[in-house]
């Protein structure tokens, strides 16, 4: 369960530093660069789950992005996903934040107890990467 931004900063799984628009844009480009070796991949049961684990990668990346340009560093991915619901709530629908923890939730879960991903995730877990990343792109420029 995704708690409220502020009991990440307080508990220190978040900290405030100066908004780094130079780490922003290199995170940004990771991720739109992880993006397009996911494309090069063909997805069966074998490489399912390292194609969701690498979109939800993608994704957080983009988040995280956000996160830099607006002073916080983030100490989990929890933290990440608070972060966008708090402060990009207009841009991102409840649905997409749940979709968003749905796959950092099926990621542990592949990466900590080798729980084997199905391919309609790793399909969908694209899909959601693809448009993520879509909508945080403009959001960097706004704050330049």
């Amino acid at each position: 369960m995704i708690s409220q931004f502020e009991n990440y900063l307080k508990v220190g799984k978040v900290k405030i530093k100066s908004p780094d628009y130079e780490e922003a844009n290199a995170l940004f480009e990771q991720s739109k660069e992880r993006m397009g070796y996911i494309k090069l991949k063909d997805i069966n049961q074998k490489t399912a789950k390292f194609v969701l684990q690498d979109s939800y990668e993608a994704a957080r990346e983009a988040a995280q992005s956000l996160m830099s340009i607006r002073g916080f560093k983030p100490y989990s991915h929890e933290a990440t996903i608070s972060f966008i619901k708090k402060f990009y709530n207009d841009n991102f629908s409840d649905e997409e934040i749940h979709k968003f923890d749905h796959f950092r939730q099926l990621r542990n879960n592949s990466v900590y107890k080798a729980v084997q991903i199905m391919e309609d995730d790793a399909k969908s877990s694209i899909l959601f990467a693809k448009s993520f990343i879509q909508k945080v792109q403009p959001l960097l420029s706004e704050k330049e």
